[in-house]
């Protein structure tokens, strides 16, 4: 290419403009801006506007064009043939056939034959709003994700400690002066906004202090002051016995907890009677460090307490997750700057439901799974299909999600979607759960649409980004609301176009002062009972239609502005919104759609954090009994080694270049394509592994072909793979499918999981390694 060629590509460069969004890959969602040229990102940068992130960029976000832009995007409603193979149809007859077969399943069934799976990934929460519109129509309470894969365990100890599920915990690490992580590698996997940044100004003061523990020296360890190498597994006995040294030195806050909390007096019962010194030897890291750790802790004036998927996804789930936040509560760093806080949401991510020991708890008919925070976990969903119960599930919709290589089992996945009599997947490309279903309806992409994450992790401030589409639409594709609105439409749940509310929703747009869309929309759904829970759809089908065309996606947040501004009154003004009744909602929701950025909603007090507990007592319920039967069952648990298989797999870990599904095109990757097992060289002599080898790593549910990688920094004993690999995709040389990097889930079994909230256990999965020769 000539020098005057190159020059005009920079200048052409240089000429297109700047256009905000924010990324997708996490749950922080920063604010970036793109350039984009004959529909391909060609350049990203973080945002210095966003008032959270305020231009904050990792490298996984600068690869984003990879997945706009791919070989397996579906652009066109596809249906499965007798042979097999999938074939182009109309979306008039997709969406007639399609809830044909709902209506007729449900005729014979009833709604809870029906199971709804996903609903939104990390940047893209928008699907899971308006698909609470078609689970309502079909009658059934069965959603599942891989929220609630992860999550539930901790949802449900915050039920129990706080009031509500919906009491979800947030960290002031940005301010503590004393940071203790757990299970968590925030280097890598963020979690906190500016994490990269916050914790290396977090390791250069002296006056601060980071611990880290994990069986692996990660990014985040090599930052800390104290790292503790723990034995995988073995958490739950470093928290008990941390806990019991604060408890029997003394160490507890005991000025908060007889103001703030109840139940204390049980819980120290039980743990008086912990031996410590036996626990932390069950950790096989130094009791001297770990005691003076812990005391430093006690110390402290501000702490700040952190875990995630290692240890909500390993042995004792749900009680690591208990553990992790009496650390924080017998201290007393609650509701301060620098502590523990909890947060509100602007929209519903998480919901409450009845005790899992309730009646009420609506719980599945096959498995008997409870429900936690209106979720079930994705473990249980093959066992609810592959029986011949009368009430086993009968159809899924699958929305924005790839639970066959997520999920744990995948064979089971497989298994269960073949004899389901109705798979109908929404999506953008043809994934490994999309080639099982018998329709694909191809969604835009999340630059193609109005989108949004109700992610609002940030405390006491919160703030909030409708994201307006920087590409126009590709192909014979639909926003999911628009989709909702069709198969709504043809099940005969709701009309086909209402006039009278979509004039008024224009009338409202100019001036929204007479509230008279406002009391139309309300009378219409006390008029139409059925209609309430369908308030999404609706809101997409008349006031979306008064809305800018790129926005119209975006409606449903009028409805969630206006409970939010309602429940929030004080905090919303307080972040500078005025308005009497339905106009403070009306002006926050105005700020929302012309912002092309994040905006502040709400500006609340660290001590709103008790505003916000829902028990009656307005404390904190320490003491919570299955719990304390888990933590005196640890005395009398083996965590020796099984012989068969003798290493620890970590299945799924974080790491420069892997995300979640959302990147298929294995070229996004700089380093580690073909996603190596990480083990230690002592640990590959002793397994007779080479570097750089492709051996067989197996469990005793599967087998995969993996690369060995010589690592010093993982624990003897410890091996792990990455998450977001395995998927297949076109070899144009080859001109065929071609998987890249381990399938963790043929390794994986649903049955090796949490007892209570059936979370499996990805980060303690028994294997070995063997030759492939041989």
């Amino acid at each position: 290419m000539s020098q005057a060629n190159t020059n005009e590509m920079r200048k052409s460069a240089k000429e297109l403009p700047w256009q905000q969004t924010a990324c997708i890959l996490c749950s922080l969602n920063c604010g970036i801006e793109i350039q984009v040229d004959d529909r391909q990102l060609v350049k990203i940068r973080g945002d210095k506007s966003h008032p959270a992130s305020q231009g904050y960029l990792c490298q996984k976000a600068a690869r984003l064009d990879h997945y706009q832009n791919h070989l397996q995007r579906v652009t066109n409603p596809l249906k499965r043939m007798p042979d097999g193979t999938f074939a182009p149809i109309m979306w008039d007859t997709a969406i007639a056939e399609i809830a044909a077969k709902i209506n007729t399943i449900k005729t014979e069934y009833g709604g809870e034959a029906f199971a709804y799976y996903g609903g939104g990934g990390q940047g893209n929460h928008l699907p899971g709003l308006y698909g609470t519109a078609l689970r309502a129509a079909l009658g059934t309470p069965y959603l599942y994700s891989s929220l609630a894969q992860e999550k539930t365990g901790d949802f449900w100890v915050n039920g129990r400690l706080f009031g509500r599920q919906t009491n979800h915990v947030t960290e002031g690490i940005h301010e503590a002066d004393f940071v203790f992580l757990i299970g968590t590698n925030p280097f890598q996997s963020h979690g906190f906004h500016q994490s990269r940044k916050v914790l290396r100004e977090l390791s250069k003061d002296p006056n601060r202090t980071l611990v880290v523990v994990d069986p692996r020296k990660t990014k985040t360890a090599e930052l800390a002051d104290v790292y503790l190498p723990i034995k995988p597994g073995t958490d739950a006995f470093l928290m008990t016995a941390m806990l019991a040294q604060l408890v029997q030195e003394g160490l507890v806050d005991e000025a908060f907890l007889n103001t703030h909390t109840n139940g204390y007096a049980e819980l120290a019962a039980v743990l008086q009677k912990i031996d410590v010194s036996a626990y932390i030897a069950k950790t096989e890291l130094d009791e001297d460090t770990v005691r003076q750790m812990t005391r430093d802790l006690a110390a402290a004036q501000a702490v700040s307490t952190r875990h995630d998927l290692g240890v909500e996804m390993s042995l004792h789930s749900t009680l690591n997750t208990y553990l992790e936040k009496l650390l924080f509560l017998l201290t007393g760093n609650f509701g301060r700057a620098g502590t523990n806080n909890l947060h509100v949401q602007f929209a519903p991510v998480i919901g409450h439901s009845p005790d899992i020991n309730h009646e009420k708890n609506k719980r599945t008919k096959v498995t008997g799974m409870a429900q936690i925070s209106r979720m079930y976990p994705p473990n249980v969903l093959p066992q609810e299909v592959l029986t011949d119960h009368p009430e086993r599930l009968r159809a899924v919709i699958v929305d924005t999600a790839n639970p066959v290589q997520t999920a744990a089992d995948s064979q089971a996945y497989r298994d269960a979607f073949d004899k389901l009599e109705l798979v109908v997947v929404i999506d953008v490309a043809l994934t490994e759960t999309a080639e099982l279903a018998d329709y694909i309806l191809p969604a835009q992409t999340q630059f193609e649409k109005a989108e949004a994450a109700f992610f609002t992790l940030t405390w006491p401030e919160t703030f909030f980004h409708l994201r307006k589409p920087i590409l126009a639409p590709e192909g014979n594709t639909l926003p999911e609301p628009e989709i909702y609105r069709r198969l709504l439409v043809a099940m005969g749940a709701i009309p086909e176009a209402l006039p009278e509310l979509e004039a008024l929703a224009m009338e409202h747009m100019k001036d929204p002062s007479s509230m008279q869309f406002a009391m139309a929309f309300q009378m219409a759904l006390m008029q139409n009972p059925g209609w309430q829970k369908l308030a999404p759809v609706l809101l997409y089908a008349t006031l979306g239609k008064a809305l800018p065309p790129e926005k119209k996606s975006g409606a449903a947040i009028w409805g969630v502005a206006q409970f939010y501004a309602q429940r929030h009154e004080a905090e919303v003004r307080a972040a500078g919104y005025t308005g009497d009744g339905f106009m403070l909602g009306e002006n926050l929701f105005r700020k929302i759609l012309d912002s092309p950025t994040s905006v502040k909603i709400s500006e609340h007090t660290y001590a709103d954090s008790w505003k916000i507990m829902k028990h009656k007592d307005g404390k904190i319920h320490l003491f919570i009994p299955e719990m304390a039967a888990e933590i005196e069952g640890l005395a009398t648990e083996d965590n020796t080694p099984d012989s068969a298989y003798p290493l620890i797999l970590a299945a799924g870990e974080r790491r420069d270049y892997n995300a979640n599904q959302i990147y298929r095109d294995p070229a996004w990757r700089k380093i580690d394509r073909d996603g190596a097992l990480r083990i230690h060289p002592l640990d590959a002599a002793a397994s007779g592994v080479d570097d750089g080898a492709e051996v067989f790593c197996e469990s005793e549910r599967g087998r995969i072909r993996v690369v060995a990688a010589y690592d010093e920094a993982q624990r003897r004993g410890f091996v792990s793979l990455p998450h977001g690999h395995g998927m297949m995709y076109p070899d144009l040389e080859k001109e065929e499918l071609v998987q890249h990097g381990p399938r963790l889930n043929e390794l994986t079994s649903a049955d090796w999981c949490d007892p209570i909230a059936k979370t499996p256990y990805h980060k303690y999965v028994p294997v070995r390694l063997s030759s492939i020769a041989g």
